[in-house]
């Protein structure tokens, strides 16, 4: 497994362990963080009293709503951002998979050029060598050949010479 894949594979570096370990850093979204929130994006009021007319009520009620609808706007914006993460992640291991498959594939071709080249060049040495003895074959065969004509002249020369004498003479 390449060492980019190991990281991939991490789940701290995985969009939705990230996220929950985020989350998980940050306390549970209750009524009391939704109402921090809203009333921070506001001007800063007062919680009413218990006993405050009916409008006060309706006036949290809605800042209540509000802060919902913001925390559903953005949960929903965090999901998309992460299922685009996990797309874009999903795309990158596709890729990595489908490099290691074509360098696979080339180390399993380059070995079996390599297996090739090796058994040629075994051929080529064995044909050097058939064609050195064929060689030192014919240089024997070359100087026994030599020989018998060496002996062969001498036979003629010998035998001849008498003849060679007495026209000379």
């Amino acid at each position: 497994m390449s060492e980019l894949q190991r990281l991939l594979n991490d789940p701290r570096f995985r969009p939705a362990e990230r996220i929950k370990q985020e989350l998980g850093a940050v306390p549970e979204a209750g009524i009391g963080n939704v109402l921090r929130v809203v009333s921070s994006m506001q001007e800063p009021a007062e919680l009413p009293a218990p006993n405050a007319p009916p409008q006060d009520w309706d006036a949290l009620i809605h800042r209540v709503q509000t802060a919902a609808r913001q925390a559903r706007v953005v949960e929903a914006q965090a999901r998309e951002r992460e299922e685009r993460i996990e797309h874009v992640l999903e795309r990158v291991r596709e890729d990595i998979n489908a490099s290691n498959e074509r360098a696979r594939i080339a180390e399993m071709q380059a070995r079996d050029v390599q297996a090739r080249a090796e058994a040629q060049v075994i051929a080529a040495e064995e044909r050097v060598k058939a064609s050195e003895a064929r060689a030192r074959a014919a240089e024997e065969r070359a100087r026994h050949a030599e020989e018998w004509l060496g002996r062969v002249q001498e036979a003629i020369l010998a035998e001849f010479s008498d003849m060679t004498d007495q026209a000379a003479a």
